[in-house]
């Protein structure tokens, strides 16, 4: 991730028409990402007293601006560290549809997880920066919007079909995928320090749901959607942003936070089910939903759950077949294995499957197309259930599918792609036919047509003979994982 990211910094900065400077500094999710930006403190315009806030229950809203990225920050809503936490809302002229989307970066349930910076760690575990949508990423003082990280939030409609609507965009602190309400305090194993830290993702999102029905009081169309946290954020948060808002219809995109069923004879992800619900106190939000007592039983029956609440609805999962960062958080300190034998692990507190160990990458590989073998027959016998999932792209390791497909091409053609090009670059290497991401959210979107389904039986890319049989070839994996450099190709 660390790769693609400082190469989106790259284009972003090269973009601007002023060079690419000598600077390889580059600011991500979690640092420095300066100060300014509209700031409407507590949230929304100032009501008649000149204090800042949404305004009661008969005041109409007015944005202060519409077209930028306006901060709000409601009232007992906090980060992992205690800080106060916000989010942003982009005003529509000429929309009254509504779209949430839902930053990723990773997850944690111990100290080394939250606070040791480690690959697949929490984001922001110091806070949020601060005017975060305009300044989400920086290089050599250069500012990334959001909105190229995440294309579907793009202004552009060669971009996002949904290009005029109203969006809100859910920044991430919290390490537990918007699903904790719970604060737990770590211990560093080194110099036994001690850290407070938050899991409030969900409690924070209730918030953010209140404020933002007292801003739209009528939503004819509603996305939800978000990538790897943000995606498993997303499915496990609709009925809370669903039901807390006057809605019409609804659309959700889970991208690559699968939450799989896991009570099967062939289910992988049940350690990892428990896990975070004892780390996160995920029970509260599961008592908060519709037929609490299914998804008690299983935490993959969510989906069904909300395609049967919400049957006009209608709800897809995206990920890539080759999947290896979802796929490592899910099973990486779960399993090991010996020689051929892949088995649940004793001790979850270390990594039982080493990402740098070709057969273990065979290994994670294996219980993903397990796990993915239940998760589309569970969606192939509901209606208002659909999936998109492609086999492997370069960009990313495979791991999310509504960002930018920056590695796709050299580093100079991905420069010159974002200057001239860039609905072709954010969507490069989410095809599968004649299909791509883009394709397949206009289809999401349109009510009018049965809601279908994909998935990419034609293995490419070089990694596809670490899949299981009859794909899988021990030699030819162990030679294409110590061959294979994820990042810009030269």
């Amino acid at each position: 991730m660390k790769n693609y990211l400082a190469l989106l910094a790259t284009l972003a900065g090269c973009s601007l028409a002023v060079g690419c400077g000598d600077s390889n500094e580059v600011t991500g999710p979690g640092g420095d990402a300066g100060t300014g930006g509209e700031d409407q403190g507590a949230g929304g315009t100032a009501g008649d007293d000149g204090t800042g806030g949404v305004g009661g229950a008969d005041d109409e809203f007015v944005p202060d601006a519409y077209g930028e990225w306006i901060k709000f920050e409601p009232p007992g809503a906090i980060c992992s560290d205690g800080s106060q936490y916000a989010y942003y809302v982009n005003f529509s002229e000429t929309s009254d549809n509504v779209m949430f989307y839902l930053m990723g970066g990773g997850a944690c349930w111990d100290y080394e997880s939250c606070m040791g910076g480690s690959f697949r760690g929490a984001a922001n575990p110091e806070g949020l920066p601060d005017d975060y949508a305009n300044k989400h990423m920086q290089v050599a003082g250069l500012d990334i919007p959001v909105d190229v990280v995440y294309p579907l939030m793009h202004a552009d409609p060669a971009v996002s079909p949904m290009a005029d609507w109203n969006k809100v965009f859910i920044p991430y602190c919290t390490g537990d995928v918007y699903a904790g309400n719970t604060t737990v305090t770590y211990e560093n194993p080194e110099d036994g320090e001690l850290v407070e830290f938050h899991h409030v993702g969900h409690a924070n999102m209730l918030k953010v749901v209140e404020e933002v029905g007292t801003m739209f009081n009528e939503i004819p169309e509603l996305f939800v959607g978000g990538c790897s946290a943000g995606g498993t954020g997303s499915l496990v948060n609709y009925d809370f942003i669903r039901g807390g808002l006057n809605v019409e219809r609804g659309y959700l995109l889970d991208d690559s936070g699968p939450m799989f069923p896991s009570s099967l004879s062939t289910s992988r992800s049940l350690p990892l089910h428990n896990k975070v619900r004892a780390s996160w106190q995920v029970d509260d939000l599961i008592e908060g939903a519709p037929q609490s007592e299914l998804i008690f039983e299983d935490f993959g029956n969510l989906s069904t759950v909300l395609a049967e609440e919400y049957p006009e609805d209608r709800i897809a999962l995206t990920q890539f077949r080759l999947d290896y960062n979802y796929s490592l958080y899910s099973y990486e300190r779960f399993w090991e294995r010996d020689g051929s034998d892949v088995f649940l692990s004793d001790d979850d507190t270390t990594i039982g499957l080493d990402q740098e160990d070709a057969l273990d990458r065979a290994a994670v590989y294996g219980l993903w197309d397990d796990d993915n073998a239940l998760v589309t027959d569970q969606y192939d016998a509901v209606d208002n259930l659909g999936y998109y999932i492609p086999f492997w792209r370069t960009t990313n390791d495979s791991h999310c599918v509504t960002i930018p497909g920056l590695e796709e091409f050299t580093e100079e053609e991905a420069v010159m792609l974002f200057i001239t090009d860039f609905p072709r670059l954010a969507w490069a290497g989410s095809e599968l036919g004649d299909m791509s991401m883009r394709d397949y959210v206009d289809h999401l979107l349109d009510p009018d047509a049965p809601l279908e389904s994909y998935f990419d039986t034609e293995p490419n890319g070089p990694l596809a003979v670490c899949m299981p049989d009859p794909l899988f070839d021990e030699e030819l994996c162990i030679d294409a994982h110590d061959n294979y450099t994820p990042g810009p190709q030269t």
